[in-house]
């Protein structure tokens, strides 16, 4: 009984192992969502890649980098209060996005997660949730899974929804309410006609 709990518990280690990210409530894996529960939000510049990974990247013929340097161009959220902050990427074995994403002298909003809880922490990004959009900065606009319906936003839109609220997901989901609640109406109506007859 001791071999087979060990075998047991030896096969959901490592099962849990492999599917460690692998992301489960991908059906509305949205900036917005990941906006609203985050603790930091701003517009940032990719100022440098200052550490790339030894290893070759299957798919990626140039040196992955691994660190970079944002300078933050506008906080919509949080307390930290420095110009420039580090953001790590994944080495392979991490449930990072890889940084070769990212272009040198280009403009995201970011919605990183703090390594730590102290004041000069540096970032990350989690694989399984859209934690950032590649922003034009002529055009004003913001591309990527900003939302269930959008995937292009006004930069100012985006600011005022950060700011007061996202109600794309509420009327989405009013607007599904409606749709069932008018089939069950119907149907309830037929039936009644259909008993009256």
């Amino acid at each position: 009984m001791r071999k087979i709990f060990l075998l047991l518990s030896l096969i959901i280690f490592y099962s849990l192992e492999t599917f460690s990210c692998s992301c489960f409530s991908s059906w509305n894996d949205s900036f917005s969502r990941t906006a609203k529960k985050a603790k930091f939000v701003a517009l940032i510049k990719v100022i440098s890649f200052d550490e790339y990974l030894d290893e070759e990247i299957l798919g990626h013929e140039e040196k992955m980098p691994y660190l970079m340097t944002v300078e933050i161009v506008k906080k919509y959220k949080g307390t930290e209060n420095r110009k420039r902050i580090k953001i790590w990427g994944d080495n392979g074995i991490l449930c990072r996005p890889y940084l070769s994403e990212f272009k040198i002298n280009g403009y995201y909003i970011v919605a990183p997660i703090p390594l730590t809880n102290k004041p000069n922490t540096d970032y990350d990004f989690f694989v399984c949730r859209t934690d950032y959009l590649e922003v034009d900065i002529n055009k004003n606009e913001a591309y990527g899974n900003y939302s269930l319906i959008r995937d292009k936003i006004n930069i100012s839109t985006l600011e005022n929804k950060l700011r007061y609220g996202d109600w794309d997901i509420e009327i989405i989901t009013l607007l599904i309410s409606f749709f069932f609640l008018g089939i069950f109406i119907y149907r309830r109506n037929k039936k009644q006609i259909a008993k009256k007859s």
